[in-house]
């Protein structure tokens, strides 16, 4: 499964900052600020997917190929056993299939007590 992941179009440069979001905006062909609208609102990311024509699939796919690579040349030199990367990519899959199911609690941005903008949930 591993050089599958490692294969994926959706690896991206290695000077490039990159989040989950970002990865899975891209796995679902639309902007980050449209799918952290999108959360933000309730949505999962499995709902915008399917909204954009994507299967939820793509985006897990998408997530754990990130995770992949982040230890492609670990994987390569042999630092890592088949069976710990066979165990990576069981956690990365499962973490990213909770990623791409559950809905995030809505977050507002309030002024604390000094007046400064914080995060707090609603």
């Amino acid at each position: 499964m591993a050089p599958e992941m490692l294969a994926d179009p959706l690896v991206w440069p290695a000077d490039e900052l990159v989040s989950d979001l970002s990865i899975a905006a891209r796995a679902m062909g639309i902007d980050e600020a449209a799918l952290a609208a999108a959360l933000s609102h309730g949505q999962t990311m499995a709902q915008v997917a399917r909204l954009n024509g994507v299967k939820e699939r793509r985006v897990v796919r998408a997530l754990v190929s990130s995770v992949l690579a982040s230890v492609a040349e670990d994987i390569r030199r042999g630092d890592l056993s088949g069976d710990q990367v066979t165990w990576l990519v069981s956690l990365a899959t499962w973490r990213a299939q909770q990623q791409v199911t559950t809905a995030f609690p809505a977050i507002e941005f309030r002024p604390d007590a000094a007046g400064h903008p914080g995060p707090s949930a609603t």
